[in-house]
């Protein structure tokens, strides 16, 4: 069992065609933890397979800056994805549309030729913000509530932990569960005692009574791994096993959404009667936002 601290991080898109395809890539890489199969020439090939099996979602998260010429914005005008905004010159001949949409709109709406107006942001462009949490999946079930913005998480369907490339089942410390980040285990000689680094131990035949809030959570969290395990050995497919996952797993989730769009989430995650692990994020994440976009003016 391990434990990991919440925590966020803003992904920057690279510029052009191909920092769309490498985010979106790299979000859909995210959902199966497939993220060692990035190579410097895989996200073309990538995108192109999404867009076969018409799996649309990891799309919306490459972002896409059009310049457009007035008389050829009317497929964006009224797409309830897109933000567009009149930019007037001096010469009205010379006014062209500044738009802000995602991949998915251009494959979808057979927009595809319209990459020939794709340009850096500018002043005029509604900025649009991509940012990973690792989190609870309570949290997460939270965040998701916002369906405005475009999501990928970690998949407890297609993600077997009893593989290789995880390090066992991993659970989030909380404001309630204060574990310190490490990895917890049975005691190797009586497997009654639950040991972690930083000589945390719980009995395990203790009366429930005895035992302290967080003693609680990491029995809990343990019991859970170990049934977990037991029913893949048996032959159960990772999508019936998650089943007895509790919401304090861990979890990795990719959000996606404008300036405007993330303003509202902070109003609500950021206000002192927000969930406290929810809150713990959110003013973080308003702490890079505001250096973000300050570094990108």
């Amino acid at each position: 069992m391990i434990i990991v601290d919440s925590s966020v991080e803003i992904i920057p898109q690279e510029s052009g065609v191909t920092g769309i395809y490498k985010m979106i890539e790299l979000a859909g890489r995210t959902a199966y933890k497939s993220e060692d199969k990035i190579t410097e020439g895989s996200a073309v090939q990538f995108v192109s397979k999404l867009q076969n099996l018409n799996h649309g979602a990891a799309l919306e998260h490459g972002t896409v800056y059009l310049k457009v010429p007035i008389n050829a914005a009317d497929n964006y005008l009224d797409n309830p994805f897109t933000v567009c905004k009149l930019v007037q010159e001096e010469n009205k001949e010379d006014n062209w549309w500044a738009i802000t949409t995602n991949y998915r709109v251009l494959v979808e709406c057979k927009l595809l030729d319209d990459l020939k107006f794709l340009c850096d942001p500018t002043e005029h462009h509604e900025k649009r913000i991509t940012v990973k949490f690792i989190l609870s999946r309570g949290i997460a079930n939270e965040f998701v509530r916002h369906r405005v913005f475009s999501f990928l998480q970690e998949s407890t369907r297609y993600c077997n932990y009893s593989k290789d490339k995880f390090p066992g089942v991993t659970f989030i410390a909380t404001a309630d569960c204060p574990l310190k980040p490490g990895k917890y285990k049975l005691d190797d000689d009586t497997y009654t005692v639950l040991v972690g680094d930083d000589n945390f131990k719980v009995d395990i035949g203790a009366e429930f009574c005895e035992l302290s809030a967080f003693q609680l959570f990491a029995m809990s969290y343990l019991e859970a791994e170990i049934s977990y395990f037991e029913l893949l050995k048996k032959g159960i497919k990772p999508q019936s096993a998650r089943d007895i996952l509790p919401l304090g797993l861990k979890t990795e989730l990719i959000m996606t959404g404008t300036e405007s769009q993330w303003d509202n989430f902070f109003k609500l995650r950021c206000a002192p009667n927000a969930h406290p692990d929810a809150r713990k994020l959110a003013i973080e994440l308003r702490n890079l936002m505001d250096i973000h976009l300050k570094k990108n003016d």
